[in-house]
């Protein structure tokens, strides 16, 4: 009987948490699974629960992983860092040894294509092994779940060899295939320009409905089986209360940050520059979360936290927020 694989995990931030934790109860007991994590107090908390499910350790650096591990998941911040975890030359992915492991590194954070790229190129030419793209849509609640959409760029190959992979963490009729190198991104960041600028929109609305003097839950409803409905809609309408699920409820606690939101907001604009594609919203949407990563209000929170600058103070925090 073949040995049982060895799974390596970096990144067990809010997203990445969860993501681990599923992998681990739906893979082989007997498999191990070493995690990377900077920081200690949610790596030894995740080791402390993982342990009871099967062999879980803990490596310092990635290099440690490759040594070790055949399947390699990435779930970091952003593309500077992923390009390090890979590349850094005494202790990235790439600086183990080739030796006689065929790796298979699945790279599910949200970056840059263009990062994305280089990565694969540095991937081919250390010959340790299979790279894909593979970020993913949902949020913290899906990653907890286990439900989470993958959208996976690269060989169709590749694509069959993660399925069984990525399925442990999503929905396996939503591991997507959406082309070659670097498709799985630009899908990822289309869909999230989609949902930002919707949700800009979303707050327009309950807003102007709410000084109107509509009930919030009434035209949400409403909204919800009308043409108006969005994903955010239905489950993260901006007016708290309305929905006991939604981040507005919450308070607009921590999970997908503003910062990040402006991140991938910013690389789909960046996309649609360089494959020359029109676009109307792109400017106004960059602006409201360029404001909202400034202002206090919306620094560091959830990024649907957006709503305050538009609903407090009569909107006075936007400025005059226009399309040049």
């Amino acid at each position: 009987m073949a040995d049982a694989p060895i799974y390596g995990f970096i990144g067990i931030g809010n997203m990445g948490y969860g993501m681990a934790t599923n992998l681990r109860a739906k893979i082989s007991k007997s498999s191990k699974l070493i995690v990377c994590e900077l920081d200690k107090a949610r790596r030894d908390k995740f080791i402390s629960e993982a342990s009871a499910v099967g062999p879980t350790v803990t490596a310092e650096t990635p290099k440690e992983i490759a040594e070790q591990a055949s399947i390699i998941i990435t779930m970091l911040p952003n593309g500077a860092i992923v390009k390090s975890v890979f590349t850094n030359p005494t202790n990235g992915l790439l600086a183990a040894a080739k030796g006689n492991t065929h790796r298979f590194f699945l790279e599910c954070s949200t970056i840059e294509v263009s990062i994305s790229r280089e990565v694969l190129e540095a991937v081919k030419k250390s010959g340790l092994g299979d790279f894909i793209d593979s970020p993913v849509s949902g949020g913290i609640p899906a990653a907890d779940k286990g439900t989470l959409t993958f959208m996976v760029g690269g060989p169709k190959e590749l694509y069959e060899k993660a399925k069984p992979i990525l399925s442990k963490m999503g929905k396996e009729e939503n591991i997507i295939y959406c082309g070659d190198a670097g498709a799985g991104l630009a899908t990822k960041q289309i869909n999230n320009y989609m949902a930002y600028t919707a949700y800009i929109a979303l707050c327009e609305g309950m807003n102007a409905g709410v000084k109107f003097g509509l009930d919030p839950k009434i035209l949400a409803n409403v909204i919800n089986v009308s043409s108006g409905v969005s994903w955010n809609s239905l489950y993260m309408n901006p007016v708290a209360g309305v929905q006991p699920d939604a981040s507005s409820t919450k308070g607009f606690k921590p999970g997908f940050t503003t910062e990040l939101a402006k991140g991938v907001i910013d690389m789909a604009v960046q996309l649609m520059d360089e494959v020359g594609a029109k676009h109307v919203l792109a400017n106004v949407t960059k602006d409201v979360y360029t404001r909202a990563v400034n202002n206090p209000k919306c620094a560091k929170q959830e990024s649907r936290s957006t709503w305050r600058l538009i609903a407090e103070d009569d909107g006075k925090d936007l400025g005059n927020t226009v399309i040049q």
